[in-house]
């Protein structure tokens, strides 16, 4: 899912006064190998395409089909979906996951 704090920017995480949650690594350090969100999804997508080679009941859904950078207002501690997204959340991986041609359908 869409999680702007962590996008571009790694670990570790601290909550501030506000009660969001953020990221307080430095993004330079990406390139020594610290993991920022769209990199660790790069990453997934990578090695599910090349272990669907083997397997082809393997799949990869970028989480920001579930909740995308529109939809971060439900995000209210900058990490951690409201109930209503966790529920809209649900309802769209039922409907990529079930339908015909789909991964369960």
């Amino acid at each position: 899912m869409s999680c702007p704090t962590f996008e571009e920017r790694p670990g570790p995480v601290a909550m501030g006064a506000d009660g969001k949650i953020t990221a307080l690594g430095d993004p330079a350090d990406v390139t020594g190998g610290a993991l920022s969100l769209t990199l660790v999804r790069a990453e997934l997508a990578r090695i599910v395409a090349v272990r669907r080679a083997h397997d082809p009941h393997l799949h990869y859904l970028d989480g920001r089909e579930l909740l995308g950078p529109d939809e971060v207002a439900d995000l209210p501690d900058g990490l951690h979906p409201t109930a209503a997204a966790y529920r809209r959340m649900g309802k769209r991986f039922a409907a990529h996951a079930f339908v015909d041609g789909g991964p369960f359908g």
